[in-house]
């Protein structure tokens, strides 16, 4: 039995001391795991425990136009925070102080509600619930202005509170709104670009954030003064645009009256170019959005469209649709949609068919009787024109009349080989490669599936799709002496101390026509615009260039009825160094043709633009004839030298009372009117004016118009390229229109060419 009890034992004992050794090596293990392998990661729990971290976030670049004018840039703002565990670990610290007096005691609560909810936007039970938070850190308020951080930290600093803070922070801010909003583009709501520059540019305008490091006792306390260590933060680069904010206004004012003025259901665009360089002056969608609030929905009749779908088909239906309308809000539409260009692109298939010998510009004639039968089984094409086709035409008179069978017949001269070859060589089957993201890639014929169908429809601009940016840089090229060029927005990139990051440069592609040819385009193209001074784009005193368009959209159901009207023209027309293409996406106010609902926009910002950029009319002697008057200050001005003054100017008068001095005048000085309008004069005090009613002269002729403003006592200013052409009839578009106004006022309105010509 003892034997057995001692064998026992060394068994036990051995069983023991196996087990200590196991435990042995498996703590061995641990610390080599704890103390080698994974020390990293335990070094970072420590540092977590014992440190705290805040992020100090950089400046974003500043986005500025050609002039130096903020487009972008990021203002610093303040995010007011509170320490819960810091805020109790003081008040602990005070309430167990014996030996501090009752007057020196502080109600720390109630300091902090007071500083918070008499400077910010949140209520007591909110400041108070952060407060007895589990929690190290809690947001009271984001974006609070630097007088209002001071505001509220300067007390409680005072106070000896350091468990509320004020760290700085950066806010993206658009000075001007929807100024070239879907050029400049916006954030997403974590900080980086998501559309425009703001997208394309990110990684040079995002700057690298700083940091706060501290030190933290057991309870999350901050210790002052001890192991703090800071990293400054490093602003991003800025860029400045080729963009002027005076040529985009202009731009975008007139735009935006014409896609409102004709109902356009598409969206409309704009671009303003360098024709030699590539340089984007302006570039306009409309209707655009504020870059400060993208989120919410701009235009009216989609916020209710949206609203309406909220209230009957519920909040998932809702939120799919706001999401749609968000992309369409927020996209460039002269850069990411496809259009069928239309007439516009005649330039295109003229300056080819010249450049190839196919025609001659001086003694080939194209005949048309109305429509031309491409293909035997096939419908037959049609012209524009309904009275009958615009017979025999040379190169000039067929591009001036925008006639599809001539251009057709030119077309199959050219060939569909020598087409697409042209095609391609205009930079019109690849993006443009501007710096600018979600450019669109067109969508074409290639010469192996091209067949005669294709060729004729595709010479008139009616098969291929491409983007407005396309078009207009294919065209630039068309009058430029021949050469492709690269738009571009940014012209340098700068860093924050203002050295240059990166300069842009113009970059020619390829010359795809002779000097010789474009110069004949030149000249064919300004013919369009001044033949018998009825273009709609025409302006006194400039030689100006031009082509419209007008494509029915094909491809959509219904789409023979659905337009997309577009100009583009240039200036001066010799020498040219500004281009303009302006497109409009289904106008349904009845008006489609481009040279009526596009051209009228060109003619606009022309004349806004030209004198700004140094470009001065220059009048003939028969323009000067014609041209309007300012009317003179005639306030205290004798009656008998007054008539003397006005009739030399070539202006009617009407005086109203007996006396000898003018003591008011319809219409007042600096406005300008034309020759045989009336100025009434009133020579007496207390003389009540008469009103009368101004009538909707919408579709009315000049004629009309003038002999019915006439006989009520009222001045017709027209205005637009057609305003004296014979047949030109208003456009609706008049400064006053069905309201009283006073007699002697001046009436503005457009008039306009409503057909395809030019």
């Amino acid at each position: 039995m003892e034997k057995s009890t001692s064998k026992m034992k060394a068994k036990l004992c051995t069983l023991v001391f196996l087990l200590m050794l196991l435990v042995m090596a498996y703590i061995a293990f641990t610390m080599y795991k704890v103390a080698v392998k994974d020390s990293n990661k335990y070094q970072d729990l420590a540092n977590r425990q014992q440190f705290k971290t805040m992020t100090v976030a950089a400046n974003r670049g500043t986005i500025y136009d050609s002039n130096g004018q903020v487009l972008a840039q990021s203002v610093t703002v303040y995010t007011v925070y509170v320490d819960p565990n810091t805020f109790q670990e003081q008040v602990r610290k005070q309430n167990s102080n014996k030996d501090l007096p009752p007057e020196k005691r502080v109600d720390y609560e109630r300091a902090i509600i007071n500083a918070m909810t008499s400077n910010l936007d949140v209520t007591e039970e909110e400041v108070r619930q952060k407060l007895y938070t589990d929690s190290g850190y809690q947001i009271i308020a984001k974006n609070v202005d630097k007088i209002t951080a001071q505001a509220i930290m300067t007390p409680l600093t005072d106070l000896g509170l350091y468990c509320v803070g004020a760290a700085p922070t950066a806010k993206r801010y658009y000075p001007n709104n929807d100024l070239a909003a879907n050029v400049i583009g916006h954030l997403h709501y974590d900080g980086y670009g998501i559309y425009g520059l703001e997208a394309y540019y990110d990684d040079y305008l995002t700057g690298v954030d700083g940091k706060i490091i501290t030190a933290v006792d057991a309870t999350n306390t901050e210790i002052q003064y001890r192991y703090k260590q800071s990293y400054d933060a490093q602003d991003g680069d800025s860029i400045y645009t080729n963009l002027d904010t005076t040529i985009q206004y202009y731009t975008e004012k007139a735009l935006k009256s014409a896609v409102e003025s004709n109902l356009a259901k598409e969206k409309g665009c704009a671009i303003v170019m360098e024709a030699k360089t590539g340089k984007i002056l302006a570039m306009a969608t409309e209707p655009d959005y504020d870059l400060n609030n993208p989120a919410v929905i701009y235009d009216e009749k989609t916020a209710a469209a949206l609203e309406e779908i909220r209230q009957t088909e519920g909040e998932d239906a809702y939120i799919a649709a706001r999401s749609d309308a968000w992309n369409r809000q927020w996209t460039n539409k002269a850069v990411s949609t496809l259009y069928y260009p239309g007439s516009v692109f005649k330039v295109v298939t003229g300056s080819a068919a010249l450049e190839e010998r196919a025609i001659s510009p001086l003694t080939d004639t194209f005949y048309c009787d109305g429509s031309v039968t491409v293909v035997k089984g096939v419908p037959p094409i049609h012209c524009w024109t309904s009275s009958g086709g615009h017979g025999t035409q040379n190169f000039v008179q067929a591009m001036t009349n925008s006639c599809n069978p001539a251009f057709i017949a030119i077309g199959q001269k050219l060939g569909a080989k020598a087409f697409t070859d042209y095609f391609k060589a205009y930079g019109l089957t690849e993006k443009t490669g501007i710096d600018l993201p979600a450019e669109a890639d067109s969508i074409y014929v290639p010469y192996s599936r091209m067949t005669a169908l294709d060729l004729a429809t595709s010479s008139f601009g009616q098969a291929n799709k491409i983007t407005p940016l396309q078009m207009i840089t294919a065209y630039a090229a068309v009058i430029n002496g021949g050469y492709l060029v690269t738009p571009y927005i940014v012209n340098k990139i700068v860093d924050a101390d203002g050295n240059i990051v990166k300069q842009f440069e113009p970059t020619i592609k390829r010359q795809v026509i002779s000097e010789e040819t474009s110069s004949i385009m030149r000249d064919t193209l300004e013919t369009v615009v001044t033949m018998n001074q009825g273009s709609n784009v025409y302006i006194q005193g400039y030689n100006i260039g031009g082509k419209s368009g007008t494509s029915q959209k094909l491809d959509l159901k219904g789409g023979d009825s659905l337009y997309v009207s577009s100009y583009c023209a240039f200036y001066p027309a010799e020498d040219p160094e500004i281009i303009m293409l302006v497109m409009i996406d289904q106008p349904s106010a009845g008006r489609y043709y481009g040279s009526a609902v596009a051209a009228p926009v060109v003619s606009e910002v022309f004349q806004e633009i030209l004198p700004y950029l140094g470009y001065y009319a220059e009048y003939s002697e028969e323009d000067l004839e014609t041209l309007d008057v300012n009317v003179p200050d005639l306030i205290n001005d004798d009656v008998e030298s007054v008539e003397a003054t006005l009739s030399a100017l070539g202006l009617e008068y009407e005086i109203i009372g007996d006396g000898d001095t003018v003591l008011r005048q319809v219409p007042s000085t600096g406005n300008a009117m034309p020759k045989g309008c009336k100025v009434v004069l009133y020579t007496e005090e207390d003389t009540e004016p008469e009103y009368v009613f101004v009538p909707d002269l919408t579709g009315k002729t000049l004629e009309y118009a003038n002999k019915k403003l006439t006989s009520l006592g009222l001045n017709l200013k027209p205005l637009g390229g057609a305003a004296r052409k014979s047949g030109a009839t208003c456009s609706g578009v008049m400064n006053y229109k069905e309201e009283y106004v006073e007699v002697g006022t001046i009436i503005e309105t457009y008039f306009i060419v409503n057909d395809e010509t030019g």
